[in-house]
């Protein structure tokens, strides 16, 4: 059975460098980083996103999508909430 590579820290730096291109790319990485509670999650709609950002509604999903698929965030849907929010969390080292 071959060995699987090592994940690097240049590694991960390299993904986020690949997959966080644009400015509104950035802003929703950072806002999902920098708003998340004790436990990482940070609550936000999509709509507080794309107003924050300038982005369409599904411009901000498709980011989203791409950032799950790099392995960038996670999600969780918020039930808890009467607004219609989703759970995000930024994955770091």
């Amino acid at each position: 059975m071959p060995k699987t590579k090592a994940l690097t820290i240049k590694d991960v730096v390299n993904v986020q460098n690949d997959n966080l291109r644009t400015i509104g790319q950035k802003i929703i990485y950072l806002t999902i980083r920098n708003g998340s509670d004790e436990n990482g999650w940070a609550s936000v709609s999509l709509t507080d996103l794309a107003r924050n950002t300038g982005l369409s509604r599904r411009g901000v999903v498709n980011i989203i999508s791409r950032m799950k698929d790099c392995g960038l965030v996670e999600s969780s849907n918020d039930h808890d909430s009467h607004v219609s929010k989703n759970k995000y969390r930024a994955i770091t080292l």
